[in-house]
Protein backbone atom coordinates (compact mmCIF):
# COMPACT_ATOMS: atom_id res chain seq x y z
CA UNK A 1 0.00 0.00 0.00
CA UNK A 2 3.08 2.87 1.02
CA UNK A 3 4.55 1.34 -2.27
CA UNK A 4 1.52 2.52 -4.38
CA UNK A 5 1.09 5.62 -2.85
CA UNK A 6 4.22 6.83 -3.23
CA UNK A 7 4.13 5.48 -6.45
CA UNK A 8 1.51 7.60 -7.70
CA UNK A 9 3.11 10.36 -6.00
CA UNK A 10 6.02 10.39 -7.78
CA UNK A 11 4.38 10.18 -11.04
CA UNK A 12 2.22 12.63 -10.12
CA UNK A 13 5.34 15.15 -9.52
CA UNK A 14 6.97 13.37 -12.75
CA UNK A 15 4.19 14.93 -14.79
CA UNK A 16 4.27 18.42 -13.31
CA UNK A 17 7.96 18.75 -13.91
CA UNK A 18 7.41 17.58 -17.63
CA UNK A 19 4.71 19.38 -18.10
CA UNK A 20 6.11 22.65 -17.03
CA UNK A 21 9.49 22.29 -18.06
CA UNK A 22 11.94 24.54 -18.55
CA UNK A 23 10.07 27.55 -16.51
CA UNK A 24 9.48 25.14 -13.18
CA UNK A 25 7.58 27.76 -10.68
CA UNK A 26 10.03 27.05 -7.80
CA UNK A 27 6.71 28.27 -4.96
CA UNK A 28 4.76 25.30 -7.06
CA UNK A 29 6.84 22.70 -7.18
CA UNK A 30 7.73 23.30 -2.94
CA UNK A 31 3.78 23.34 -2.52
CA UNK A 32 3.40 19.89 -4.71
CA UNK A 33 6.79 18.53 -2.88
CA UNK A 34 4.35 18.89 0.34
CA UNK A 35 1.31 17.98 -0.68
CA UNK A 36 2.23 14.43 -2.49
CA UNK A 37 5.16 13.37 -0.07
CA UNK A 38 5.17 15.30 3.45
CA UNK A 39 1.76 15.08 4.07
CA UNK A 40 0.77 11.64 4.26
CA UNK A 41 4.92 11.03 5.49
CA UNK A 42 3.75 13.40 8.40
CA UNK A 43 0.12 11.47 8.88
CA UNK A 44 2.33 8.28 8.95
CA UNK A 45 4.21 9.61 12.04
CA UNK A 46 0.87 10.21 14.12
CA UNK A 47 0.26 5.98 14.66
CA UNK A 48 -2.97 6.73 15.81
CA UNK A 49 -5.12 3.50 13.50
CA UNK A 50 -8.56 4.61 13.36
CA UNK A 51 -11.34 4.11 10.93
CA UNK A 52 -10.64 8.22 9.49
CA UNK A 53 -6.73 7.62 9.21
CA UNK A 54 -7.90 4.53 6.72
CA UNK A 55 -10.28 6.85 4.97
CA UNK A 56 -7.39 9.17 4.63
CA UNK A 57 -4.69 6.80 3.50
CA UNK A 58 -7.45 5.54 1.08
CA UNK A 59 -8.16 8.38 -0.54
CA UNK A 60 -4.77 10.16 -0.84
CA UNK A 61 -4.01 8.99 -4.53
CA UNK A 62 -7.13 10.44 -5.61
CA UNK A 63 -6.67 13.90 -3.67
CA UNK A 64 -2.60 13.39 -4.68
CA UNK A 65 -4.06 13.41 -8.68
CA UNK A 66 -5.93 16.49 -7.77
CA UNK A 67 -3.48 18.47 -6.02
CA UNK A 68 -1.12 17.91 -8.91
CA UNK A 69 -3.83 18.45 -11.66
CA UNK A 70 -4.85 21.67 -9.51
CA UNK A 71 -1.36 23.43 -10.70
CA UNK A 72 -0.79 22.12 -13.65
CA UNK A 73 -4.14 23.43 -15.24
CA UNK A 74 -4.39 26.30 -12.78
CA UNK A 75 -7.92 24.34 -12.13
CA UNK A 76 -10.09 25.27 -9.03
CA UNK A 77 -12.08 22.20 -9.81
CA UNK A 78 -8.62 20.10 -8.72
CA UNK A 79 -7.83 22.28 -5.85
CA UNK A 80 -11.06 22.06 -4.51
CA UNK A 81 -11.15 18.78 -4.14
CA UNK A 82 -7.51 19.17 -2.15
CA UNK A 83 -9.06 21.55 0.18
CA UNK A 84 -11.84 18.65 0.87
CA UNK A 85 -9.08 16.64 1.61
CA UNK A 86 -7.48 18.46 3.73
CA UNK A 87 -10.62 19.26 5.35
CA UNK A 88 -10.88 15.76 5.90
CA UNK A 89 -7.43 15.59 7.61
CA UNK A 90 -8.45 18.88 9.77
CA UNK A 91 -11.22 16.51 10.87
CA UNK A 92 -9.01 13.57 11.80
CA UNK A 93 -7.29 16.22 14.10
CA UNK A 94 -10.85 17.07 15.36
CA UNK A 95 -11.06 13.12 16.10
CA UNK A 96 -8.56 12.42 18.20
CA UNK A 97 -8.74 15.78 20.44
CA UNK A 98 -12.12 14.54 20.82
CA UNK A 99 -10.96 10.72 21.67
CA UNK A 100 -8.72 12.02 24.24
CA UNK A 101 -10.78 14.44 25.87
CA UNK A 102 -8.17 17.45 24.90
CA UNK A 103 -5.69 15.57 27.33
CA UNK A 104 -2.27 15.95 26.66
CA UNK A 105 -0.20 19.09 24.98
CA UNK A 106 2.51 17.54 22.89
CA UNK A 107 -1.21 15.54 20.74
CA UNK A 108 -2.69 18.92 21.11
CA UNK A 109 0.52 20.10 19.23
CA UNK A 110 0.62 17.61 16.68
CA UNK A 111 -3.57 18.24 16.12
CA UNK A 112 -2.82 21.89 15.50
CA UNK A 113 -1.01 21.28 12.57
CA UNK A 114 -3.74 19.30 11.12
CA UNK A 115 -6.05 22.16 11.84
CA UNK A 116 -3.78 24.10 9.77
CA UNK A 117 -3.82 22.05 6.98
CA UNK A 118 -6.82 23.32 5.16
CA UNK A 119 -5.56 26.98 5.06
CA UNK A 120 -3.35 25.73 2.99
CA UNK A 121 -5.95 24.17 1.20
CA UNK A 122 -7.95 27.00 0.88
CA UNK A 123 -5.12 29.85 -0.03
CA UNK A 124 -4.46 26.89 -2.84
CA UNK A 125 -7.57 27.25 -4.32
CA UNK A 126 -7.68 31.43 -4.26
CA UNK A 127 -4.33 31.18 -5.98
CA UNK A 128 -6.26 28.71 -9.03
CA UNK A 129 -9.45 31.36 -8.83
CA UNK A 130 -7.04 34.28 -9.25
CA UNK A 131 -9.03 35.87 -6.15
CA UNK A 132 -8.02 39.07 -5.19
CA UNK A 133 -7.70 39.06 -1.46
CA UNK A 134 -6.25 42.60 0.33
CA UNK A 135 -3.50 43.69 -1.66
CA UNK A 136 -1.52 40.31 -2.10
CA UNK A 137 -0.28 39.30 -5.65
CA UNK A 138 -0.90 35.90 -6.76
CA UNK A 139 2.82 35.14 -5.69
CA UNK A 140 2.01 35.94 -2.51
CA UNK A 141 -0.87 33.88 -2.37
CA UNK A 142 0.48 30.55 -3.55
CA UNK A 143 3.36 31.81 -0.84
CA UNK A 144 1.03 31.69 1.78
CA UNK A 145 -0.24 28.09 0.74
CA UNK A 146 3.06 27.04 0.68
CA UNK A 147 3.46 28.49 4.39
CA UNK A 148 0.25 26.63 5.57
CA UNK A 149 1.48 23.48 3.93
CA UNK A 150 5.49 23.57 5.21
CA UNK A 151 5.81 25.59 8.72
CA UNK A 152 2.54 25.76 9.87
CA UNK A 153 1.63 21.96 9.32
CA UNK A 154 4.80 19.93 9.68
CA UNK A 155 6.31 22.35 12.30
CA UNK A 156 3.74 21.56 15.47
CA UNK A 157 3.82 17.65 14.43
CA UNK A 158 7.58 17.46 14.82
CA UNK A 159 7.27 19.79 18.49
CA UNK A 160 4.26 16.85 18.84
CA UNK A 161 6.69 14.25 18.68
CA UNK A 162 9.69 15.97 20.79
CA UNK A 163 6.92 15.96 23.22
CA UNK A 164 6.21 12.21 23.02
CA UNK A 165 10.32 12.12 23.27
CA UNK A 166 10.44 13.80 26.85
CA UNK A 167 10.34 12.02 29.70
CA UNK A 168 9.14 14.55 31.79
CA UNK A 169 6.89 18.00 30.29
CA UNK A 170 7.96 21.04 32.05
CA UNK A 171 6.81 24.46 31.94
CA UNK A 172 9.59 25.50 29.08
CA UNK A 173 8.03 22.83 27.20
CA UNK A 174 4.63 23.87 27.52
CA UNK A 175 5.47 27.66 26.82
CA UNK A 176 7.45 26.60 23.29
CA UNK A 177 4.38 24.42 22.26
CA UNK A 178 1.94 27.08 22.88
CA UNK A 179 3.88 29.62 20.86
CA UNK A 180 4.84 27.06 18.15
CA UNK A 181 0.55 26.36 18.10
CA UNK A 182 -0.05 30.07 17.96
CA UNK A 183 2.21 31.54 15.81
CA UNK A 184 1.14 30.40 12.16
CA UNK A 185 -2.23 32.85 13.68
CA UNK A 186 0.03 35.62 14.86
CA UNK A 187 1.94 35.98 11.53
CA UNK A 188 -1.06 35.68 8.80
CA UNK A 189 -2.41 38.90 11.28
CA UNK A 190 0.64 40.46 10.93
CA UNK A 191 1.40 40.06 7.56
CA UNK A 192 -2.27 41.15 6.81
CA UNK A 193 -2.34 44.70 8.96
CA UNK A 194 0.56 45.28 10.74
CA UNK A 195 4.54 45.04 10.15
CA UNK A 196 5.01 45.51 13.29
CA UNK A 197 2.83 42.73 14.77
CA UNK A 198 4.58 40.33 12.11
CA UNK A 199 8.26 41.50 12.96
CA UNK A 200 7.28 40.21 16.85
CA UNK A 201 5.47 37.40 15.58
CA UNK A 202 8.19 35.71 14.13
CA UNK A 203 10.78 36.96 16.65
CA UNK A 204 8.39 35.24 19.05
CA UNK A 205 8.45 32.38 16.65
CA UNK A 206 12.14 32.82 16.31
CA UNK A 207 12.50 31.73 19.65
CA UNK A 208 10.36 29.20 20.21
CA UNK A 209 11.99 27.23 17.84
CA UNK A 210 15.94 28.12 18.92
CA UNK A 211 14.03 26.79 22.08
CA UNK A 212 12.61 23.73 20.83
CA UNK A 213 16.17 22.68 19.20
CA UNK A 214 17.55 22.95 22.98
CA UNK A 215 15.46 20.25 24.03
CA UNK A 216 15.88 18.26 21.02
CA UNK A 217 19.37 17.84 22.55
CA UNK A 218 18.53 17.26 25.78
CA UNK A 219 15.90 14.51 24.78
CA UNK A 220 16.53 10.90 25.36
CA UNK A 221 16.44 9.64 21.99
CA UNK A 222 16.70 5.86 21.38
CA UNK A 223 17.86 5.73 18.09
CA UNK A 224 20.96 7.10 17.51
CA UNK A 225 20.58 8.19 13.26
CA UNK A 226 16.63 9.70 14.30
CA UNK A 227 18.40 11.87 17.07
CA UNK A 228 21.54 12.93 14.56
CA UNK A 229 18.44 13.53 11.88
CA UNK A 230 16.55 15.53 13.90
CA UNK A 231 19.20 17.56 15.33
CA UNK A 232 20.44 18.57 12.16
CA UNK A 233 16.90 19.30 11.13
CA UNK A 234 16.27 21.58 13.90
CA UNK A 235 19.99 23.56 13.15
CA UNK A 236 19.24 24.31 9.98
CA UNK A 237 15.31 25.68 11.01
CA UNK A 238 17.15 27.97 13.16
CA UNK A 239 18.81 29.11 9.95
CA UNK A 240 16.16 29.58 8.08
CA UNK A 241 13.96 31.22 10.72
CA UNK A 242 16.37 33.78 11.00
CA UNK A 243 16.21 34.71 7.28
CA UNK A 244 12.46 35.04 7.48
CA UNK A 245 13.22 37.72 10.60
CA UNK A 246 15.49 39.32 8.41
CA UNK A 247 12.87 39.25 6.05
CA UNK A 248 10.38 40.56 8.64
CA UNK A 249 12.58 43.63 9.35
CA UNK A 250 13.56 44.73 6.25
CA UNK A 251 9.76 45.20 5.44
CA UNK A 252 9.04 46.76 8.68
CA UNK A 253 11.59 49.26 7.68
CA UNK A 254 10.55 49.79 4.12
CA UNK A 255 13.90 48.78 2.62
CA UNK A 256 13.83 44.75 2.00
CA UNK A 257 16.81 42.51 2.83
CA UNK A 258 16.05 39.72 1.53
CA UNK A 259 13.94 39.62 -1.45
CA UNK A 260 10.78 37.39 -2.45
CA UNK A 261 13.02 35.20 -4.87
CA UNK A 262 15.86 34.41 -2.42
CA UNK A 263 13.13 33.64 0.38
CA UNK A 264 11.90 31.09 -1.94
CA UNK A 265 15.05 29.37 -2.60
CA UNK A 266 16.57 30.22 1.02
CA UNK A 267 13.60 29.54 2.95
CA UNK A 268 11.72 27.56 0.80
CA UNK A 269 13.84 25.03 -0.41
CA UNK A 270 16.43 24.91 2.60
CA UNK A 271 13.55 23.99 4.54
CA UNK A 272 12.46 21.36 2.33
CA UNK A 273 15.73 19.36 1.58
CA UNK A 274 17.51 19.86 4.48
CA UNK A 275 14.68 20.97 7.87
CA UNK A 276 11.90 18.67 6.52
CA UNK A 277 12.78 15.62 4.83
CA UNK A 278 15.57 14.70 7.88
CA UNK A 279 13.08 15.91 10.34
CA UNK A 280 10.68 12.98 8.94
CA UNK A 281 13.35 10.60 8.49
CA UNK A 282 14.67 11.04 12.31
CA UNK A 283 11.11 10.73 13.58
CA UNK A 284 10.36 8.02 11.67
CA UNK A 285 12.96 5.53 12.73
CA UNK A 286 12.49 7.17 16.46
CA UNK A 287 8.79 5.94 16.45
CA UNK A 288 7.92 7.86 19.74
CA UNK A 289 4.91 6.59 21.09
CA UNK A 290 2.18 8.65 22.74
CA UNK A 291 1.61 8.76 26.61
CA UNK A 292 -1.49 10.82 26.91
CA UNK A 293 -3.29 9.57 23.93
CA UNK A 294 -3.15 5.76 24.91
CA UNK A 295 -5.34 3.92 23.18
CA UNK A 296 -8.03 2.37 24.46
CA UNK A 297 -9.49 1.02 21.20
CA UNK A 298 -8.43 -2.61 21.95
CA UNK A 299 -10.13 -2.83 25.64
CA UNK A 300 -13.43 -1.18 23.60
CA UNK A 301 -15.98 -4.01 22.91
CA UNK A 302 -16.79 -4.34 19.14
CA UNK A 303 -20.56 -5.36 19.46
CA UNK A 304 -22.24 -2.14 18.12
CA UNK A 305 -26.47 -1.84 18.44
CA UNK A 306 -28.87 -1.66 15.83
CA UNK A 307 -31.61 0.87 16.52
CA UNK A 308 -33.14 -0.96 18.82
CA UNK A 309 -31.25 -3.06 21.62
CA UNK A 310 -33.63 -4.24 24.52
CA UNK A 311 -33.47 -8.02 26.41
CA UNK A 312 -33.36 -9.72 23.77
CA UNK A 313 -30.35 -7.92 21.37
CA UNK A 314 -27.96 -10.88 22.83
CA UNK A 315 -30.12 -13.59 21.11
CA UNK A 316 -30.97 -11.53 17.86
CA UNK A 317 -27.87 -10.79 17.07
CA UNK A 318 -26.92 -14.66 18.49
CA UNK A 319 -24.01 -12.99 20.68
CA UNK A 320 -24.88 -15.11 23.89
CA UNK A 321 -22.88 -18.04 24.63
CA UNK A 322 -23.86 -21.32 27.11
CA UNK A 323 -21.15 -20.15 29.49
CA UNK A 324 -22.71 -19.58 33.32
CA UNK A 325 -21.45 -16.66 35.34
CA UNK A 326 -22.95 -15.94 38.90
CA UNK A 327 -21.32 -12.83 39.11
CA UNK A 328 -20.19 -9.80 37.48
CA UNK A 329 -16.55 -10.27 38.69
CA UNK A 330 -14.92 -14.27 38.48
CA UNK A 331 -12.83 -12.87 41.78
CA UNK A 332 -12.42 -9.79 43.48
CA UNK A 333 -9.28 -10.39 44.21
CA UNK A 334 -8.13 -9.65 40.57
CA UNK A 335 -8.07 -6.20 40.96
CA UNK A 336 -5.88 -5.85 43.46
CA UNK A 337 -2.81 -3.14 43.24
CA UNK A 338 -0.50 -0.63 44.39
CA UNK A 339 -3.10 1.27 45.54
CA UNK A 340 -6.03 -0.98 45.86
CA UNK A 341 -6.47 -3.66 48.56
CA UNK A 342 -9.32 -5.55 47.80
CA UNK A 343 -9.33 -7.43 51.03
CA UNK A 344 -9.64 -4.43 53.15
CA UNK A 345 -13.92 -3.94 51.61
CA UNK A 346 -16.65 -5.78 53.69
CA UNK A 347 -17.29 -8.99 52.51
CA UNK A 348 -20.74 -8.78 51.53
CA UNK A 349 -19.15 -6.57 48.36
CA UNK A 350 -16.64 -9.39 47.57
CA UNK A 351 -20.34 -11.72 47.84
CA UNK A 352 -22.21 -9.49 45.36
CA UNK A 353 -20.05 -8.94 42.84
CA UNK A 354 -18.90 -12.46 42.80
CA UNK A 355 -22.69 -13.97 43.26
CA UNK A 356 -24.53 -11.18 41.77
CA UNK A 357 -28.01 -13.43 40.63
CA UNK A 358 -27.92 -13.99 44.12
CA UNK A 359 -29.04 -10.40 44.96
CA UNK A 360 -32.25 -8.36 44.43
CA UNK A 361 -32.10 -4.53 43.45
CA UNK A 362 -34.77 -1.43 44.07
CA UNK A 363 -33.69 1.91 42.38
CA UNK A 364 -34.68 5.50 43.00
CA UNK A 365 -33.86 7.59 40.03
CA UNK A 366 -33.10 10.89 40.39
CA UNK A 367 -32.65 13.42 37.90
CA UNK A 368 -31.01 16.96 38.85
CA UNK A 369 -33.81 19.58 38.53
CA UNK A 370 -31.99 21.67 35.53
CA UNK A 371 -31.83 18.10 33.37
CA UNK A 372 -35.83 17.34 34.15
CA UNK A 373 -36.71 19.17 31.11
CA UNK A 374 -33.87 17.29 28.98
CA UNK A 375 -35.09 13.55 31.39
CA UNK A 376 -38.34 14.01 30.09
CA UNK A 377 -37.10 14.10 26.04
CA UNK A 378 -34.73 11.39 26.69
CA UNK A 379 -37.15 8.76 28.35
CA UNK A 380 -38.94 9.01 24.99
CA UNK A 381 -35.97 7.67 23.27
CA UNK A 382 -34.44 5.52 25.55
CA UNK A 383 -38.22 3.79 25.61
CA UNK A 384 -37.83 3.36 22.18
CA UNK A 385 -34.24 2.24 21.71
CA UNK A 386 -34.59 -0.55 24.76
CA UNK A 387 -31.44 0.62 26.41
CA UNK A 388 -30.41 2.84 29.66
CA UNK A 389 -34.10 3.36 30.25
CA UNK A 390 -34.07 4.90 33.75
CA UNK A 391 -37.15 6.72 33.42
CA UNK A 392 -39.18 9.77 35.16
CA UNK A 393 -40.82 7.82 37.84
CA UNK A 394 -40.45 8.62 41.29
CA UNK A 395 -40.11 6.35 44.39
CA UNK A 396 -37.91 3.07 44.42
CA UNK A 397 -38.40 0.45 41.30
CA UNK A 398 -37.73 -2.91 41.96
CA UNK A 399 -35.18 -4.34 39.28
CA UNK A 400 -35.38 -7.67 37.62
CA UNK A 401 -31.80 -9.32 36.70
CA UNK A 402 -30.27 -12.11 34.75
CA UNK A 403 -26.51 -12.54 34.20
CA UNK A 404 -26.00 -14.23 30.77
CA UNK A 405 -22.45 -14.95 28.39
CA UNK A 406 -21.81 -13.41 26.02
CA UNK A 407 -19.38 -14.54 22.53
CA UNK A 408 -16.33 -13.44 23.63
CA UNK A 409 -14.55 -14.21 20.53
CA UNK A 410 -17.44 -11.61 18.83
CA UNK A 411 -16.80 -8.72 21.43
CA UNK A 412 -13.30 -8.68 21.57
CA UNK A 413 -12.65 -8.45 25.13
CA UNK A 414 -12.40 -11.61 27.50
CA UNK A 415 -14.88 -13.31 29.75
CA UNK A 416 -17.66 -11.67 29.03
CA UNK A 417 -20.84 -11.48 30.30
CA UNK A 418 -24.30 -9.28 30.15
CA UNK A 419 -25.90 -8.18 33.06
CA UNK A 420 -29.86 -7.73 31.57
CA UNK A 421 -31.96 -5.74 33.80
CA UNK A 422 -35.82 -4.64 33.51
CA UNK A 423 -38.03 -2.53 35.65
CA UNK A 424 -41.45 -3.36 37.36
CA UNK A 425 -43.30 -2.43 34.04
CA UNK A 426 -41.29 -4.78 32.20
CA UNK A 427 -39.00 -2.29 30.07
CA UNK A 428 -35.37 -2.81 29.40
CA UNK A 429 -33.47 -0.72 31.94
CA UNK A 430 -29.61 -1.95 31.02
CA UNK A 431 -28.01 -4.17 28.64
CA UNK A 432 -24.20 -3.99 29.77
CA UNK A 433 -21.82 -6.20 28.92
CA UNK A 434 -19.22 -6.72 31.46
CA UNK A 435 -15.44 -7.33 31.40
CA UNK A 436 -11.88 -6.35 32.86
CA UNK A 437 -8.59 -5.31 31.56
CA UNK A 438 -5.79 -4.68 33.37
CA UNK A 439 -2.94 -2.41 32.29
CA UNK A 440 0.55 -1.08 34.46
CA UNK A 441 -0.32 -3.24 36.80
CA UNK A 442 -3.83 -1.65 37.37
CA UNK A 443 -7.08 -4.18 36.46
CA UNK A 444 -10.27 -2.05 35.87
CA UNK A 445 -13.93 -2.71 35.17
CA UNK A 446 -14.73 -2.24 31.35
CA UNK A 447 -18.38 -2.59 31.37
CA UNK A 448 -19.94 -1.69 27.37
CA UNK A 449 -23.41 -0.57 26.44
CA UNK A 450 -24.52 -1.21 23.07
CA UNK A 451 -26.14 1.99 21.72
CA UNK A 452 -27.59 2.62 18.23
CA UNK A 453 -24.69 1.96 15.98
CA UNK A 454 -22.19 2.18 18.79
CA UNK A 455 -21.98 1.47 22.07
CA UNK A 456 -20.83 3.66 25.18
CA UNK A 457 -18.28 1.67 28.12
CA UNK A 458 -17.49 3.08 31.31
CA UNK A 459 -13.99 1.66 32.10
CA UNK A 460 -13.79 1.96 36.34
CA UNK A 461 -11.05 2.07 38.02
CA UNK A 462 -11.52 0.42 42.07
CA UNK A 463 -10.04 2.19 44.89
CA UNK A 464 -11.19 1.51 48.88
CA UNK A 465 -12.53 3.77 51.08
CA UNK A 466 -12.86 2.55 54.49
CA UNK A 467 -14.78 -0.84 54.05
CA UNK A 468 -16.41 0.55 51.21
CA UNK A 469 -15.91 0.51 47.03
CA UNK A 470 -15.59 3.19 44.49
CA UNK A 471 -15.53 2.68 41.03
CA UNK A 472 -15.19 5.54 39.16
CA UNK A 473 -14.24 6.82 35.58
CA UNK A 474 -12.95 9.80 37.01
CA UNK A 475 -9.49 10.24 36.21
CA UNK A 476 -6.70 9.90 38.83
CA UNK A 477 -3.39 10.21 36.30
CA UNK A 478 -2.60 10.86 33.24
CA UNK A 479 -1.29 7.31 32.30
CA UNK A 480 -4.62 5.79 33.67
CA UNK A 481 -7.44 4.35 31.62
CA UNK A 482 -10.17 5.90 33.07
CA UNK A 483 -13.11 7.52 31.49
CA UNK A 484 -16.40 6.84 29.72
CA UNK A 485 -15.92 6.54 25.76
CA UNK A 486 -17.80 6.35 22.62
CA UNK A 487 -17.02 3.47 20.19
CA UNK A 488 -17.87 3.54 16.38
CA UNK A 489 -17.05 2.31 13.10
CA UNK A 490 -14.86 5.26 12.85
CA UNK A 491 -13.05 5.29 16.00
CA UNK A 492 -13.34 5.37 19.79
CA UNK A 493 -13.92 9.06 21.29
CA UNK A 494 -13.59 10.21 25.32
CA UNK A 495 -17.28 11.63 26.26
CA UNK A 496 -17.26 14.89 28.46
CA UNK A 497 -19.10 12.32 30.91
CA UNK A 498 -18.19 10.93 34.33
CA UNK A 499 -19.35 8.65 36.73
CA UNK A 500 -18.29 7.32 40.26
CA UNK A 501 -20.10 3.85 42.13
CA UNK A 502 -19.89 4.07 46.17
CA UNK A 503 -20.49 0.82 47.22
CA UNK A 504 -21.25 0.11 51.61
CA UNK A 505 -22.60 -2.79 53.07
CA UNK A 506 -25.03 -2.46 55.63
CA UNK A 507 -25.33 -5.49 58.52
CA UNK A 508 -24.79 -9.03 56.82
CA UNK A 509 -27.39 -8.77 53.83
CA UNK A 510 -27.54 -5.64 52.43
CA UNK A 511 -25.45 -2.88 50.68
CA UNK A 512 -26.36 0.58 49.19
CA UNK A 513 -24.77 1.72 46.17
CA UNK A 514 -24.69 5.47 44.93
CA UNK A 515 -24.49 5.96 40.99
CA UNK A 516 -23.56 9.56 40.58
CA UNK A 517 -22.89 11.09 37.06
CA UNK A 518 -21.91 14.70 35.81
CA UNK A 519 -21.97 16.34 32.56
CA UNK A 520 -19.13 18.65 31.37
CA UNK A 521 -18.17 18.55 35.17
CA UNK A 522 -21.93 19.15 36.35
CA UNK A 523 -23.94 16.45 38.48
CA UNK A 524 -27.37 15.31 36.25
CA UNK A 525 -28.01 12.27 38.05
CA UNK A 526 -28.29 10.24 41.34
CA UNK A 527 -29.49 6.55 41.46
CA UNK A 528 -28.99 4.99 44.56
CA UNK A 529 -30.01 1.07 44.95
CA UNK A 530 -31.15 -1.28 47.91
CA UNK A 531 -29.17 -4.26 47.18
CA UNK A 532 -30.11 -7.43 49.41
CA UNK A 533 -29.51 -10.98 48.80
CA UNK A 534 -32.51 -13.52 48.09
CA UNK A 535 -32.53 -15.60 50.53
CA UNK A 536 -32.62 -12.84 53.86
CA UNK A 537 -35.45 -12.90 55.87
CA UNK A 538 -36.27 -9.62 54.81
CA UNK A 539 -36.17 -10.34 51.20
CA UNK A 540 -38.72 -13.48 52.03
CA UNK A 541 -40.89 -11.14 53.98
CA UNK A 542 -41.66 -8.92 50.91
Amino acid sequence: MIVWRLGVSALCYAAFFLAKAPDIPPAEALLLLSALFFVPAALSLIQHDNGMYQLLIRSFPFAACSAALSLLFHSPLFSWIWLCYTGMIALYGALRLWERGGKGLEEASIDSGLFYLPFGGFWLLAYTLDLEIMDFSPLIILLTAVHFHYSAFLIPIFNGMLGRTLKKKTRFYAAVSWVIMLSPLLIAVGISFSKTIDVAAVALYLAALYSGGFLVWKAAFKNRAARSLVIFSSLLLMFTISCSLIYSYGGFRGRPLLTIQEMIWVHGLVNAVFVIIPGLIGWRLEGPESVSERSTGENMSRILGTWRIGADFLQRHRLKNDTSYKGLADDMHLFRSSGFRPESLSPLIFDFYENTAGYALKAEVVWRPWFKPLAYIYELISKQTGQIHLGIKQGRQIMDGAIVGVDSAKDGRENVRAWIRTNEEGDTVFVALYSVHTRDDVTYMNIALPLPYSNMTGILKPKAEGRSLILTSEKQSDRGDEGIFLSTKIGTFKLPLAERFIIKAEGQDRLYAFHRMWLFGIRFLDIQYDIEKKDSAAWKAK
